[in-house]
This record gives structure tokens, C-alpha cells and sequence, in this order.
């Protein structure tokens, strides 16, 4: 899920927020709308993606490639 595809998310349509500040607030605040199970669920989903692209740059390599 993208962030900006939430409907209900007031960040998504206010681009000027996307600075650091309006950045972290809006992952804190998607952190705490989501059941524990949806963060675990996003904490694996996220791990699975890092572990792809991990020395990725470092190689040259594309995702997927490797």
C-alpha cells in the first residue's frame, strides 16, 4: 500500500509537507492507526524489501537481477 493512496491521509495532499518533519510525522501517524498486526505485517513486508535491495548499489545490480 502506498501512502498517498489513503484517502483519509491529509499528508498526501499537502505536498509542502513532505520535508523531514512532515515526513516522520506521518509515518508516526500511520504507525498508530494501524493494529499491531498491521504493523508487524508492514515491519515484514518492509524487512523482505530491504533484504532485496540489500548491496544492490553497491553491485550495480537491479532488483531482481540478483
Amino acid at each position: 500500500m502506498s501512502e498517498t493512496d489513503d484517502p483519509q491521509d491529509p499528508i498526501a495532499d499537502d505536498l509542502g509537507s513532505w520535508d523531514f518533519e512532515g515526513t516522520r510525522r506521518h509515518h508516526l501517524e500511520m504507525g498508530l492507526r494501524m493494529t499491531p498486526v498491521e504493523r508487524l505485517h508492514w515491519l515484514e513486508e518492509t524487512v523482505d524489501e530491504m533484504r532485496r535491495l540489500q548491496g544492490l548499489a553497491r553491485s550495480g545490480q537491479k532488483a531482481g537481477e540478483a
